[in-house]
């Protein structure tokens, strides 16, 4: 018989892949398989979850926890880096889940939008290629850049601990503590949380993360009506004493001539109506870098030892820094019911000031304002609510820096001891979201930071590869909950493989024809030939070419539009293509 199977070379095939894009826009997100759920923190042990406590968990183990220091170690399947996406989740978020069905291997960077309301508020999400979303009302090209933020002390994680010293459970796992970092005194005999104070050494949560300890803070849980995270007592009438927290110096927090710029938010809530109110308030600081030094008292210094053989001679020790100070931001009462917030820069001879207002008897009440404080050239500048306060010549000419921690919320004297400043300044205070910047912010810079809580334009992120959306931003992260989609668009791309290959039919070859029409005995198992089929000028037709494995298995069968005679003068070639 002759055969009817042909080996093909590797010159006969041709693999070709493409991405493909479909575009997809849809009020109605069942229609294309979406979701969305709203997902919260929960304190509970991490066994009691409910399904959004679980998923939230979920989403910051994978996504969020830690995301700037173990971003090398993650396995994910997009190619963002942590200079380019932001991740910080809060206390709850707003998640809308495509189907892989419609996104396919991943959604098509700067092609995501979304759009709706919630309540009074508008919002039209856009992805800006890098995995962010930003709200198209708003903008990004007003906020600085994340990489000029050298310390950022949100706190992202400070809900988690605002209530730790009722349940006394780590927030990361769920679990109680082994050794806990909340304060405990006796009172009557009985253990007690000393009012709540947490003590602990993290990261903060700049890309330069810098190592932050605390020292007897206490934490207020976020507020989604003022869509702020969660705000910062460091001392009030209930513990006074050693409440601050000190920030480990390194040189790009220390200025000189260079711009700059301090940021934060605080609450209004009345308090700061009593605080101004009582008479003979002494100053209370709000960030300073003065005072001391960490050193080792090893040659020259000050006590120190010339051999590294002597004992001691690698100590730290605490030793006065040098009079100067980049920056000293402090609060006083210079009437009756006003405060009034200062910059202050001493180069050792010279003293450069500005102040405005903090609070005034005829502010609004209530809400969250915001101060930023800079140097911008030859200007010391005050802003509140992203409007001039009022500035000042920076007269400073030699260098102001120094090797002092940053401390919040306190001074260190040259000794190493501290101000500790007024009992009840902490409560009435309530600051979140400090920020230093290593640049001077334009005014319309200074507007964006005001009304974004966290600095920085996204409001969530979105991960291509895996095909969902997060939405987290305070201001936004409940926004599915209640919330009302309008539109839905983006593009999926597909990865198609076009096989081509090429089954060329030499003359003489394949004249055998298995149609048991042309059999003696019309019937599948009959091999005898009938007498019209043996002549030379009988010639087989190809209807159909099969692409066979090793084994002889079918994997592509291909019809011929119309019957090709087969031909034994000329080679014939045949070009199958099929898409996978």
């Amino acid at each position: 018989m002759p055969g009817i199977f042909k080996k093909l070379n590797a010159s006969d095939v041709k693999i070709t892949s493409f991405e493909a894009h479909k575009q997809y826009n849809t009020v109605n997100l069942p229609s294309i398989g979406a979701t969305t759920s709203s997902l919260a923190w929960s304190g509970e042990n991490k066994f009691n979850f409910s399904t959004g406590s679980k998923k939230y968990y979920q989403l910051d183990k994978l996504y969020y926890r830690n995301y700037i220091r173990e971003r090398a170690h993650r396995l994910e399947l997009d190619d963002a880096t942590y200079t380019t996406q932001e991740r910080r989740l809060y206390e709850s978020a707003s998640v809308l889940s495509l189907s892989q069905k419609t996104f396919g291997s991943e959604v098509q960077p700067n092609s995501f939008q979304i759009s709706g309301s919630k309540g009074n508020l508008r919002f039209n999400f856009k992805d800006d290629g890098f995995g962010n979303l930003y709200d198209v009302n708003v903008g990004k090209d007003d906020f600085p850049n994340e990489d000029n933020r050298v310390f950022y002390l949100a706190p992202v994680n400070g809900f988690k601990r605002s209530d730790r010293y009722i349940k006394e459970l780590d927030p990361e796992t769920g679990n109680e503590y082994v050794n806990s970092p909340y304060l405990f005194t006796s009172s009557l005999g009985t253990p007690k949380p000393l009012q709540f104070g947490y003590s602990n050494t993290l990261f903060d949560d700049s890309y330069f993360q810098n190592v932050v300890t605390y020292q007897k803070i206490r934490f207020t849980t976020s507020s989604k009506s003022e869509q702020i995270a969660s705000s910062i007592i460091f001392r009030d009438n209930d513990f006074h004493e050693n409440s601050r927290i000190i920030v480990e110096n390194r040189p790009y927090l220390n200025f000189n001539d260079e711009d700059f710029a301090i940021s934060f938010f605080y609450e209004d809530d009345g308090k700061m109506f009593i605080y101004s109110n009582i008479s003979a308030r002494p100053r209370a600081y709000v960030l300073t870098k003065e005072g001391a030094q960490t050193s080792t008292p090893l040659g020259s210094q000050v006590g120190g030892n010339n051999s590294l053989n002597t004992p001691g001679a690698l100590d730290l020790t605490t030793t006065p820094s040098s009079n100067t100070y980049p920056y000293r931001v402090y609060i006083e009462r210079p009437t009756n019911q006003t405060l009034e917030i200062y910059l202050e820069r001493f180069d050792g001879e010279v003293t450069s000031l500005v102040s405005g207002s903090l609070y005034k008897a005829s502010d609004d009440a209530g809400g969250f304002r915001h101060i930023l404080l800079q140097k911008s050239g030859s200007k010391l500048q005050v802003y509140k609510n992203g409007i001039l306060e009022s500035e000042e010549d920076d007269n400073t000419t030699k260098p102001c820096q120094n090797q002092s921690n940053v401390v919040i919320f306190d001074q260190q004297r040259s000794d190493g001891s501290y101000y500790d400043g007024p009992d009840t300044w902490g409560e009435a205070f309530r600051p979140t979201q400090f920020q230093i910047w290593n640049q001077s912010m334009s005014t319309n810079q200074i507007a964006s930071i005001s009304q974004s809580i966290t600095g920085t334009y996204p409001v969530g992120n979105i991960f291509y590869d895996n095909g969902f959306a997060a939405i987290t931003h305070p201001k936004w992260m409940d926004v599915f909950d209640g919330g009302t989609l309008d539109t839905l668009s983006y593009k999926n791309t597909h990865l198609i493989t076009e096989n081509e290959y090429q089954c060329t039919m030499n003359e003489n070859e394949f004249e055998f024809t298995s149609n048991i029409s042309a059999r003696k005995i019309p019937f599948s198992q009959d091999t005898d030939i009938a007498n019209f089929a043996t002549g030379s000028n009988f010639k087989p037709y190809i209807t159909t070419i099969g692409l066979h494995d090793d084994n002889g298995e079918l994997l592509v069968v291909g019809k011929l539009s119309q019957p090709v005679r087969a031909s034994s003068e000329t080679n014939t070639t045949f070009i199958i293509r099929y898409d996978t």
